[in-house]
């Protein structure tokens, strides 16, 4: 299985023309983008921000939507944006995150 790896597209809008990124995810895209073979090994989901956000409900539940998010084997999950990047490094090569 590969690891899938979900993200916010962005920009999203939150509240009536107010418009965002989420830091977190816009971290992951950076380091996408210089990792660019990741996308080889990893299945990547650029989802849309309004919950619930059937895509990760269906494999972790509703009370588990917090994005962005590294799904590994038996589901266990990988949350923090610098050790999503750093496990990518570590398992496919790359550029991981300077300390």
């Amino acid at each position: 299985m590969k690891p899938k790896l979900f993200i916010l597209k962005m920009p999203f809008e939150d509240g009536p023309g107010k418009m965002w990124i989420c830091s977190h995810c816009a971290l992951i895209e950076g380091a996408l983008s210089v990792n660019t073979h990741w996308e080889d090994s990893v299945e990547v989901s650029r989802i849309e921000f309004p919950k619930p956000r059937k895509e990760v409900v269906d494999i972790l539940g509703e009370e588990n939507q917090w994005l962005p998010v590294l799904i590994l084997e038996n589901n266990k999950t990988i949350t923090d944006p610098v050790e999503i990047i750093n496990y990518l490094a570590n398992e496919f090569g790359g550029a991981a995150a300077h300390p």
